[in-house]
């Protein structure tokens, strides 16, 4: 069956010999932000192209912000692009 007939989690939890659970699994973690990032990302706002698509917003914002922040949860967590 296509994923997409699958209207829920619980139509999937039906189907198939699967245990669900919803838990917050990170654990918030204060930490500083570098100068640079702070600069890079500042740069990226006030000059850089990042709003004209998808892709340049993934680039240019998403990715870069996503991997600074994972730099603290990689010993618990893989971050992969496309």
């Amino acid at each position: 069956m296509p994923f997409s007939n699958y209207k829920g989690i619980s139509a999937v939890t039906k189907e198939f010999p699967i245990n669900y659970r919803r838990d917050n699994f990170i654990v918030e973690t204060e930490f500083a932000v570098s100068d640079v990032f702070r600069n890079e990302l500042e740069l990226i706002f006030n000059e850089g192209v990042f709003d004209n698509s998808e892709i340049a917003i993934c680039k240019n914002i998403i990715y870069p912000l996503l991997k600074e922040v994972g730099k603290n949860y990689c010993s618990n967590v893989i971050l992969w692009s496309h």
